[in-house]
Order: structure tokens, then sequence, then C-alpha cells
């Protein structure tokens, strides 16, 4: 029997200064969004640096939803001059991540939510009213969702454009941790061309994602390099943030975890 699947192992990742050595195990299940399961499976396991010793077995699902919107609120941070309307593009797991991150973090005054199927837009909206007690608005068509935005969120698993070039403000900035295949695109060539786009990785960004190298967009810079000073942070032009996630992220992530787990044990 054939399944629609993809599988994927990444390769130990170990990150001396966090003393965070990690392997994350991921599947993917595409038609698992029709019957209202995430479409990742995720586990990371932690190992003792000092002997390669498991140590802990995680939900690979949590921290990476976590740290992608963490990489996320780090761009915005640095490239939007503004942070008052989000317009989120998706209503999955990264959607609700990437809401609840820049809430703590930005002093958000309005949320608009679009997605392909309405009944799961209006689902996430009712959960960020009665969470936030934030004003929220769905909307029927993109367009609508984003023309008012200050920073936008493109969380899909589109394989084509559904953020094309259309009225938008002049210095907004996108967030695009969505179609992570070299096949699969959630913004146009067009706006691809026509905007300063950072990366988290160059080399990654070449390799898979659809949305840069069908584009054929420059990439300006790495987000690591706009942190340490080595890029300049635009934001008077439009950005895009395609972010396809680093494994010394989930690392990093998971070894936080587990010390604030150990220090809680000791408490």
């Amino acid at each position: 029997m054939l399944f629609n699947v993809r599988s994927s192992l990444q390769q130990k990742t170990y990150v001396q200064s966090r003393n965070a050595l990690a392997c994350k195990l991921v599947t993917f299940y595409p038609n698992n969004s029709a019957k209202n399961i995430d479409t990742h499976m995720a586990s990371i396991l932690l190992f003792d640096e000092t002997s390669g010793m498991p140590i802990a077995i995680m939900d690979g699902e949590v921290i990476t939803a976590m740290r992608t919107a963490a990489v996320s609120a780090i761009a915005t941070k640095y490239l939007a001059e503004k942070k008052e309307v989000l317009a989120v593009l998706g209503s999955g797991v990264q959607a609700r991540a990437h809401i609840e991150a820049f809430v703590k973090l930005f002093t958000i005054k309005k949320i608009n939510i679009w997605n392909h199927r309405s009944n799961g837009a209006e689902q996430l909206a009712k959960h960020v009213s009665a969470s936030f007690g934030i004003e929220v608005q769905v909307f029927a068509d993109v367009e609508s969702c984003v023309v008012e935005a200050d920073v936008i969120i493109a969380a899909t698993f589109s394989t084509e454009p559904i953020l094309k070039e259309c009225s938008m403000k002049p210095g907004v900035h996108i967030n695009s941790v969505g179609a992570p295949r070299p096949q699969w695109q959630e913004l146009s060539k067009e706006l691809m061309n026509n905007s300063v786009v950072y990366v988290d990785s160059v080399v990654s960004a070449t390799q898979e994602s659809g949305d840069v190298i069908k584009s054929g967009a420059e990439i300006y810079g790495e987000i690591g390099q706009v942190v340490l000073g080595k890029k300049k942070a635009e934001t008077t032009r439009r950005t895009v943030f395609k972010s396809l996630g680093l494994a010394l992220e989930d690392a990093v992530s998971a070894r936080l975890v587990f010390d604030i787990m150990e220090q809680k044990k000791q408490i």
C-alpha cells in the first residue's frame, strides 16, 4: 500500500556553546490536515554531550513551532518599523505559534486572518479573541487581509503562490515559513523580486525553498548577519524573511527546555 508521505531524518547537531547535542526525527503526512491531525510528526532526541548517552525524548512539534516563531520574531524586530497590525495567512500550528509569540513580544493591536479553508480561520480567530482579547478579523481573500498589515505571516502548505503583488504598505515585512519544498511556493515571483529578501541560511534557501529557487530572487543576506551588524536591516522597503529552519535551532531549544525542567526539579 502506498501512502502520501515524506519522511526525513536530520543528522545530529552539536552546539558547543550551549552543550546541545540533538537529533530530530520528522515524518510528513500532508493528508493529515483533512483529518484535523498535524501534518508533521516530530521527535527530538537529546544526548549528553560528554558521553552521547540519550537523556531525553521530546515532542519535536512543540519545539519546532516555538523556535520557528521565535526566529520570525527576531527578523520582525529588526526589519519591521511598525508592528501593530498583523496579517496571518494560514491557520495551522505555525500560524497559532506565531500569533502567540508576536502578541507577547510586540504591541499588536489587530490581527487579520485568512485561510484557504474558512472554518480554520474562524476557529483560530475565536482562539485568539478568547486568549488575548485583541481585535481579530477573518478575510475571504488574501488581498484584503494584507492591505493594512505592518507584518505578514505566511504559513501555508501551498504549492502555488497565494501572496502576490497587491496593495500593501511600502515598508511591510513578510515572514514566510511555509512551502518548504523546492517545488512549492507561497509567494509570487514578482513579489520576491520586488522585495529585499533575507533568509536563515543561503545554502538551505537556494536548495530547498521554491520561493527562492523558482523566483530567482537575489538574497540580500542572512538574518544572523543582520543581528551581528554585518548586513543592513532594511525598514523603508518591503522585506521578506524566508525561513526554513536550522538544525542548531532545534538543538539549542531542546537543551533550553531540558535545562529549565531540570532546574524546576531542584526547586
